[in-house]
């Protein structure tokens, strides 16, 4: 899946669809949409807006850490949770370097992406790509993924992408994202100067 930040302007219609699809409450966001604040890319201010989910990892970090198994990474290499067999230990939770899995309160689950498998195999697009209004997301074939990205920069850590024209080293500054407000700090906060851009 293709996730091009220059086309984001923070709607949020991609959490709202994500949490309907699984079912959620008030409570976990498996899709979060975070902003960088204010900063000046080529003379002109601007703010940036960030879908942030399971990326997918191409060597999961919550998979590794589950003492029962109940992570398993699928054929078509995305990352899933085998409810019938987790304990809601939250192994997961403390492991996942990106903080997008939470556990449901109550009955203490993880809950996270599941790049809407079932309706994937049904043949239809991700309830998130599907309701993105900016069409910001979008699932693709990785064989054409340098047709999408149409010579700008790109970050992968697994099945997801992250593309924009703006951001002259998309890995570096999404790494320092990614770390500051996984652990805590107010995405907002995150000032011109910590996020390369052209």
């Amino acid at each position: 899946m293709m996730i091009d930040l220059d086309r984001c302007w923070g709607c949020m219609t991609c959490e709202v669809a994500c949490k309907q699809e699984l079912g959620l409450g008030v409570g976990p966001r498996p899709m979060k949409v975070l902003e960088t604040g204010a900063r000046l890319i080529d003379g002109a201010l601007q703010r940036d807006f960030i879908p942030t989910l399971c990326q997918h990892c191409d060597r999961p970090a919550c998979l590794a850490a589950c003492p029962v198994e109940a992570i398993v990474k699928g054929g078509d290499g995305t990352v899933q949770v085998v409810k019938d067999s987790c304990t809601g230990c939250g192994s997961c939770v403390k492991a996942c370097p990106f903080g997008v899995i939470e556990m449901e309160g109550g009955i203490e689950m993880p809950v996270k992406c599941t790049l809407c498998r079932e309706r994937r195999e049904g043949g239809a697009a991700p309830s998130c790509a599907q309701h993105c209004i900016g069409r910001a997301i979008t699932l693709i074939d990785e064989d054409r993924l340098e047709q999408w990205r149409r010579g700008r920069h790109a970050w992968k850590t697994g099945r997801i992408v992250y593309v924009s024209g703006k951001w002259a080293d998309l890995g570096e500054g999404l790494d320092i994202f990614f770390s500051l407000s996984y652990k805590g700090f107010e995405p907002s906060a995150i000032q011109s100067g910590e996020l390369p851009c052209r």
